[in-house]
């Protein structure tokens, strides 16, 4: 049975938010009984240099820093970065890292990890950024350090990016720490395949979705079990009316003249869950009974309380 601690919400604390804005709404997830909370770990806001600067008053607190407090500040959810990119930290640190706070929480840490793709903030803060064909192989070695090292494993791996000889302390509280890897091209999600807990696509057409699914099943080890989850943005809305507005206003910060009912069949084409109460339902049925398992709600306007807690309301209500 579907139910919503299958589901957690995914924010954006680069764009604005507060330490304790975060804090806010881990507790509010676990309070609603959401089973996760996960935020990006970007270190500026998106958009690129000439956005940063208008965005300059804005706080982006550091990913990991902020995991911390949620650790430290919650009590039952699950938690961790959707998803740390391999070029911010050694991939043994990381691992060390997620074990540490794995071990606090009693092992409630979920560890993403992605090639990265936000090129001016890497660059701003001092690290190169190589073409996606280096970064690839850079998140394939990463793969392999941390799959083993938070496994409660000694890694000894001499990669030609990354290498490793070190045993991981502390332990992970329950075996091992929960590992995320995202990809949507067939030869990342074969090498994710041998080594993560679940593949999480950000929002993705139904079609290009089975098809890589495909190469998920053909590629994992016999009897591995790999959960299969989706994060991305969405729009719920309780009348036709409100749902227009929202779609307006979404269509406008994305800088496109479509009309709403156009935009809408275009996000829900997307892979986007995006409708009334009955439609969004409808849309995340359809999506479970291909094989998705959870979902994170990607909330892009924390000052839109009104619409995630429609979106809690319902998931309550109709699962």
């Amino acid at each position: 049975m579907f139910l919503i601690r299958d589901c957690g919400l995914m924010i954006e604390p680069q764009e604005g938010m507060s330490v304790e804005e975060v804090v806010n709404w881990a507790l509010y997830a676990e309070k609603m009984n959401y089973g996760y909370i996960f935020r990006s770990d970007h270190l500026l806001p998106l958009g690129g240099e000439e956005e940063v600067r208008k965005k300059a008053s804005l706080v982006s607190p550091e990913c990991w820093v902020t995991l911390g407090v949620v650790a430290a500040k919650t009590t039952n959810i699950k938690f961790g970065p959707m998803v740390s990119p391999v070029g911010f930290r050694n991939p043994a640190l990381l691992a060390r890292m997620a074990c540490t706070l794995d071990s606090y929480s009693n092992g409630r840490m979920c560890l993403g990890l992605g090639a990265g793709w936000y090129e001016y903030e890497y660059k701003a803060h001092g690290y190169e950024f190589p073409p996606f064909k280096v970064r690839r192989k850079e998140v394939e070695e990463g793969y392999k350090i941390v799959r083993e090292m938070t496994e409660g494993m000694r890694v000894e791996f001499d990669g030609e990016y990354f290498s490793a000889h070190v045993e991981c302390l502390p332990k992970p509280a329950k075996g091992k720490v929960h590992f995320i890897g995202g990809g949507r091209q067939p030869r990342i999600v074969r090498t994710l395949a041998k080594y993560v807990d679940e593949w999480n696509l950000f929002n993705i057409p139904k079609e290009n979705y089975l098809k890589l699914k495909e190469v998920l099943d053909q590629s994992k080890p016999t009897n591995k079990r790999i959960d299969i989850t989706q994060m991305g943005s969405f729009i719920i809305a309780k009348t036709d009316s409100e749902l227009e507005q929202k779609l307006r206003k979404a269509a406008k910060s994305q800088g496109t003249d479509l009309t709403p009912a156009e935009f809408q069949k275009k996000l829900v084409s997307g892979g986007r869950l995006c409708g009334k109460a009955e439609e969004f339902v409808e849309q995340l049925n359809d999506k479970i009974d291909s094989g998705i398992e959870r979902f994170y709600f990607q909330v892009l306007d924390p000052s839109d309380k009104e619409m995630v807690d429609l979106l809690t309301d319902t998931l309550k209500s109709k699962f």
